[in-house]
C-alpha cells in the first residue's frame, strides 16, 4: 500500500495545495517541543472537559451532544536536544458512560532533523493541528478520534509551512477480514510577503486521502481510495494591539476524487468553492463563509457540507448552497488552565434550513518537572 501514500503525496505536491477554520490547536494534547530540556525528564497531564451541542435538522446530519473528558497522563524524555520520548495512556469518558469510552496507550518519538524539519513517529500532532479545512476534515474528530499513529514530518521556515502525515488506522494481518485502513495528508502553507508587513498574503493548499482495502485481507469489498484536495488564496491585514486584531478573507477551490470509483455513487469527481471573511478580536474570531459545492465527498469531512446524508441511505444533491458562521471566544486563567466557547450556523440555502451548535471546553495541561537523567 505505499505506492498508494506515494502517489497521493505526489497529487498534493503537484497541486501545490487553507484554513478557513477558527484556531483550536491551544486546546490540543500534543506538546510543543521544548527548547533547552536536555536529559530532562516530566510528568505531563493533558485534560479536556467538552460539551459540544449539534442541533442539526436537515437532511445530511442528525443532531447530537457530546458531553464528558479526555485525560492523557504521560511521561515525556528529552534524550538530548534533538529527541523526546513521550508514553503514557489516553482516557476518553462521556457523561452518562459508566466505564470509560476509550483507553489507548500512547507513544510517540519526536526527533529535530534540523532547525526546520522535524519527524514524528508513533503518536502524531494531528487532529486540529492540521490546519485544513471543515469540509474536509471534521474538527468534532478531538472528541472522538483524537490519537493519530503513523509517522509525520513538519517543515516550519519564514516563508513556508508543510505537515505531511500518514494516520495507519486499521492494521491487517494475512488472511484477516476486515480491512486496511489509513489516511494520508499534506498541509501547507506558503507566505508571499514578508513578515514585517502589515498586510499578508499566503498560498494554502490541502490534500487529504484515504484508502480501503488491502492486498493480504479477505475482505469482501473493493478496494476504495479517495481524495480531497484543497487551493486558494489568503489575505490578511494587520490592524494592531486594540480589539481588533487583525482582519482577513480567503478563497479556497475544493475537490473530490474517486481513484477507484468504488463509492457507490454515480459520480467520480465533484468541486467546492468556498470563499470566506474573518476578523480576529481580541478575546477569539468570526467567521463567515458561503459553501458552493457540486458532488462533493470527503470521507474526512464535517458531514454537514457533503453532497450526500450519513444517516439517510441513498440520499443525495447535486449542488450544495450554505452559509456559515462561527464565532470563539478564549481566556487563558494560567498558563495551563484554558476555556473556550464556540458558536456555529449553518443555513442551507435551497432547503430554507438553519442548523447551529455550541459547546464549550475547560483545558488542563500542567507540565511537572521529575528529573534530570543522562543519556548515553
Amino acid at each position: 500500500m505505499l505506492r498508494w501514500i506515494v502517489v497521493l503525496c505526489c497529487i498534493a505536491m503537484w497541486w501545490n495545495i487553507g484554513v478557513a477554520q477558527v484556531d483550536q490547536t491551544w486546546r490540543y494534547y500534543y506538546p510543543e517541543f521544548k527548547e533547552n530540556a536536555d536529559n530532562n525528564l516530566y510528568f505531563r497531564l493533558e485534560n479536556n472537559n467538552f460539551v459540544k451541542n449539534n442541533e442539526y435538522f436537515g437532511d445530511y446530519i442528525e443532531g447530537f451532544t457530546m458531553m464528558g473528558y479526555t485525560a492523557q497522563p504521560s511521561l515525556v524524555y528529552y534524550a538530548g536536544s534533538r529527541l523526546r520520548i513521550k508514553a503514557g495512556v489516553h482516557l476518553v469518558q462521556f457523561s452518562g458512560m459508566s466505564d470509560f469510552t476509550e483507553v489507548l496507550p500512547t507513544f510517540s518519538i519526536h526527533t529535530k532533523l534540523t532547525d526546520n524539519l522535524d519527524l514524528i513517529m508513533g503518536g502524531l500532532q494531528g487532529d486540529v493541528h492540521h490546519k485544513l479545512i471543515e469540509p474536509i476534515f471534521n474538527p468534532e474528530n478531538q472528541y472522538t478520534r483524537p490519537i493519530e499513529n503513523g509517522f509525520q514530518f513538519i517543515y516550519n521556515s519564514n516563508k513556508l509551512w508543510l505537515d505531511a502525515w500518514v494516520d495507519w488506522e486499521q492494521f491487517i494481518f494475512l488472511g484477516d477480514t476486515k480491512p486496511e485502513k489509513f489516511t494520508a495528508g499534506v498541509s501547507t502553507e506558503y507566505q508571499i510577503t514578508n513578515d514585517e508587513n502589515d498586510f499578508q498574503i499566503s498560498i494554502p493548499g490541502q490534500m487529504v486521502a484515504t484508502h480501503l482495502g488491502g492486498q493480504i485481507s479477505n475482505y469482501s469489498e473493493r478496494m476504495q481510495s479517495l481524495a480531497n484536495l484543497v487551493t486558494g488564496v489568503k489575505l490578511s491585514y494587520n490592524i494592531g494591539d486594540g480589539f481588533i486584531k487583525d482582519v482577513g478573507i480567503a478563497t479556497y477551490y475544493a475537490t473530490f476524487h474517486d481513484l477507484t470509483g468504488h463509492t457507490g455513487w454515480d459520480f467520480t469527481s465533484g468541486n467546492a468553492l468556498y470563499p470566506v471573511g474573518e476578523i480576529n478580536y481580541k478575546y477569539g474570531t468570526f467567521m463567515a463563509g458561503y459553501w458552493r459545492a457540486h458532488n462533493f465527498l470527503a470521507p474526512k469531512g464535517s458531514s454537514i457540507f457533503q453532497s450526500t446524508s450519513n444517516y439517510k441511505p441513498g440520499y443525495y444533491t447535486e449542488y450544495r448552497n450554505l452559509l456559515t458562521t462561527k464565532l470563539s471566544f478564549t481566556k487563558t486563567f494560567m498558563k495551563q488552565i484554558k476555556f473556550s466557547a464556540m458558536v456555529e450556523t449553518y443555513y442551507d440555502i435551497p432547503a430554507s434550513q438553519f442548523d447551529y451548535s455550541y459547546g464549550i471546553n475547560l483545558v488542563f495541561t500542567p507540565n511537572f518537572y521529575i528529573s534530570k537523567i543522562k543519556f548515553d
